[in-house]
């Protein structure tokens, strides 16, 4: 198989690559990779976009806004790809150029390719994308847009670059089920090919054949039939596929708008109404139960007992009822006056004419005698009064009434005690439950921000129960069209059978179906095949990568590659349920990547941005080694945070490095002069 390189890229005045930057890429002997470093936010990613666009040309762009699915401001947009400060300085276009190679077994260049892609900005219309390509050096140019993307997909065709030119921390939250994923993976490794031959088939047996024929027998006619039948249900199956691709990118979004959502509602501590409404009906609960309290005390103090029941104690809780009456006349005395000294003090010698002030020690004399004479109406205490004031009742006037009754008659007290307790705890609650509410309705900003940010989520909560709506009912429709499907094809192979006998292998028509059989046997059972070597690699990469041999023995994926982990006693594992990190996901889907270029029909470059970014360090060496540097060109756009320059992690991997960059960011992001200085080292660090 011919191995495909990245020669060199040079890019023009491309997001903040301000100027022409040349990139080479050229590998030598067993140095097979480049290591390109920046910091986050230095232009890495760009770097990314500008090799996948310079390779896949306009259509790129369409596929990168479907990877990137994140905020408006991450985004890409074809619009803005031009330069700020080129820009300003009256520029329009922005430029792409890659210069590819295949190379045979031997090594030898066999032929060349040199794509240009150009971006035209327009003030009031979409960009203008241009496209030519130069093949081994020939002096003339091909702009034909079609015969440029013959050339490329001869080189590097679009559904591969889609799979070997990646974000690693973005593709661990790749679904392989999705339809676009399904078909890349079957053109990848080849199985396309019979599907479209399968294709072509049944046009053949269901529109050229009868029209060139005639109709032939009753079972022609009605095999003819179902193979309308069939690709019509099969049409309706693809655009039921689209759509409900697209449903689904629209539910990511807005569960990305959600999470946002609900980050800025956690930031700005915005008090949810419910708890608001919760509060306030706990406040009312414990305030109705704190009143029936009281009602019970009020009623407990009133029944009537003899008072001979009290026995000695009645002069005793009289004389202690008349002690807490002196306390609480002292306490009274003391809280109204003694708060008031400062004030008085400041009232008479504050802002006194000039002429009548006194001198500084006149003054600390007047104020002594002053907090003298002030304090004596309440210090000292009064003798024979309780120490604490704890017990009931809370006001003199309804002492003296006790004492009253103490002297004639006495209240039933049975459990009166436990009912103070419990009208303390209460009280205590509903003090502490109004600062609560005091403190969650102080930010009446926190709060219309807040309620404005609950109205968008329970819009989108709205518009995403729409879209799991329809996505339930485009799969309750994918079903009944994939059982409809099976008994039309079923009775096709019966018809089939019949059509055969009939024409004993004469009939075009009947030929052209044992065609189409034997295509779809050969394709299931390659597709059966190429399943099983997939799952071996990417099982005991993932495996000995993640360690997690002790749990399970290997990875087996179905026809529509959902994935299943399998243990040593034969049971297997759905991979949704196996509670893998998200490191774990990551390396799941590389070594699915390394798979397919394993067993692909074209040998490609790998080129990834953010490779560590999810691997814990155990795993990254081995990551490194066996994923990412294990291929014929790797280039790796890394931040320092990953592969530090002074680390042994950089000296081990030293050895497979062709080159390297570093891309460093100068000047403010926002300003219009911010641009990408490329440096020929990694973070200072030299091969």
């Amino acid at each position: 198989m011919p191995e495909v390189y990245i020669d060199a890229l040079t890019i023009n005045n491309f997001g903040p690559y301000y100027g022409e930057h040349t990139f080479e890429f050229g590998t030598d002997g067993h140095r097979s990779a480049t290591l390109i470093g920046g910091k986050n936010g230095a232009g890495k990613t760009h770097l990314l976009r500008a090799l996948y666009l310079a390779t896949v040309g306009e259509s790129g762009a369409i596929d990168l806004k479907k990877v990137e699915s994140g905020s408006d401001a991450t985004r890409f947009e074809l619009a803005e790809s031009l330069n700020r400060r080129a820009r300003s300085e009256g520029l329009d276009t922005c430029s792409m150029t890659l210069r590819l190679s295949q190379r045979d077994d031997t090594g030898s260049i066999g032929r060349t390719l040199t794509l240009v892609r150009q971006i035209r900005q327009r003030p009031s219309s979409p960009p203008v994308f241009y496209s030519k390509a130069n093949l081994s050096g020939d002096s003339n140019w091909i702009e034909d847009d079609e015969k440029v993307q013959k050339l490329r997909d001869a080189f590097l065709p679009r559904h591969l670059t889609r799979f070997f030119f990646f974000d690693a921390e973005r593709s661990q939250s790749i679904q392989l089920n999705e339809r676009e994923i399904t078909e890349g993976i079957s053109r990848v490794l080849g199985l396309f090919s019979y599907s479209e031959l399968e294709e072509d088939l049944r046009q053949l047996t269901s529109t050229r054949i009868p029209r060139i024929y005639g109709q032939g027998s009753d079972a022609e006619r009605r095999l003819n039939d179902i193979a309308a039948n069939i690709l019509r249900f099969e049409s309706d199956l693809k655009t039921l596929s689209v759509e409900d691709s697209d449903q689904e990118q629209e539910l990511r979004g807005a569960n990305s708008e959600l999470d946002e959502i609900e980050d800025q509602l956690r930031t700005i501590g915005a008090v949810d109404p419910e708890e608001l409404a919760k509060a306030h009906r706990q406040r009312e609960s414990i305030k109705t139960t704190k009143d029936k309290l009281e009602a019970n005390l009020g009623t407990a103090w009133e029944s009537i007992l003899p008072v001979s029941l009290l026995g000695t104690f009645r002069s005793e809780v009289h004389d202690y009822l008349i002690q807490e009456e002196r306390r609480r006349d002292w306490e009274n005395r003391k809280a109204s006056v003694e708060p008031k000294i400062p004030q008085v003090k400041r009232a008479v010698f504050d802002n006194v004419p000039e002429n009548l002030a006194l001198s500084e020690s006149q003054k600390m004399f007047y104020e002594h005698q002053i907090d003298k004479a002030l304090q004596s109406l309440f210090n000292p205490p009064p003798e024979g009064m309780a120490n604490n004031v704890y017990v009931v009742p809370e006001r003199n006037e309804l002492s003296i009434q006790v004492r009253t009754k103490l002297r004639t008659q006495t209240a039933a007290i049975q459990g009166l005690a436990d009912l103070c307790l419990e009208l303390e705890r209460k009280t205590s609650e509903l003090r502490e439950l109004d600062q609560t509410l005091k403190a969650l309705t102080s930010d009446g900003a926190a709060i219309t921000r807040g309620n404005e940010l609950r109205e968008q989520r329970g819009a989108l909560l709205k518009h995403k129960e729409q879209i799991e709506s329809r996505m339930s009912a485009i799969q309750a429709e994918r079903v009944q069209l994939d059982r409809k499907l099976q008994e039309l094809r079923k009775e096709e192979t019966i018809l089939s059978e019949q059509v055969q006998k009939v024409q004993k292998g004469r009939n075009l028509n009947s030929l052209a179906h044992r065609y189409r059989e034997a295509v779809s046997e050969i394709k299931s059972s390659a597709a059966i095949s190429l399943r099983e070597k997939i799952s071996d690699i990417v099982g005991g990469l993932w495996l000995d990568i993640t360690d997690r041999g002790i749990e399970y023995v290997g990875m087996d994926f179905d026809q529509h590659w959902n994935c299943f982990l399998r243990k040593a006693d034969g049971t297997k594992v759905p991979w949704e349920t196996a509670n893998t990190s998200a490191g774990q996901r990551q390396v799941r889907i590389l070594a699915f990547t390394e798979a397919l270029r394993r067993l692909g029909r074209f040998v490609t470059p790998l080129v990834v941005d953010t490779p560590l970014g999810r691997l814990d360090k155990e795993v990254r060496e081995s990551v490194l080694e066996r994923l990412y540097l294990s291929g014929h060109q790797s280039i790796i756009l890394t931040t320092n945070a990953e592969i530090d320059p002074k680390s042994d992690l950089f000296d081990r991997i030293s050895p497979h490095l062709a080159r390297v960059y570093t891309l460093n960011p100068e000047g403010n992001q926002e300003s219009m002069s911010y641009q990408v200085r490329v440096s020929n080292d990694y973070f200072k660090r030299v091969l």
